[in-house]
């Protein structure tokens, strides 16, 4: 699946347990083991607002990092 500010957008509409569930799958799915470290936030609501606000570059740059691509800037 391509991420792009739609995709951001469609997963906005889940409910949070659903939210976090393709959040952990996307990060599981890029080969790290960064999930060990991450925890769900009680309130959801600043994971929402950070979503929201992405960019299309910083759509880009997530993807890149995720798919190991990412470099240093």
């Amino acid at each position: 699946m391509k991420i792009d500010k739609n995709t951001i957008n469609m997963i906005l509409k889940m409910n949070d347990d659903r939210l976090w569930s393709t959040i952990k799958l996307a990060i599981s799915r890029s080969g790290t083991d960064a999930l060990k470290d991450i925890k769900r936030p009680e309130d959801m609501t600043k994971l929402r607002e950070i979503l929201s606000n992405l960019t299309d570059a910083d759509i880009e740059r997530v993807t890149a990092l995720l798919s190991g691509k990412g470099g240093k800037k």
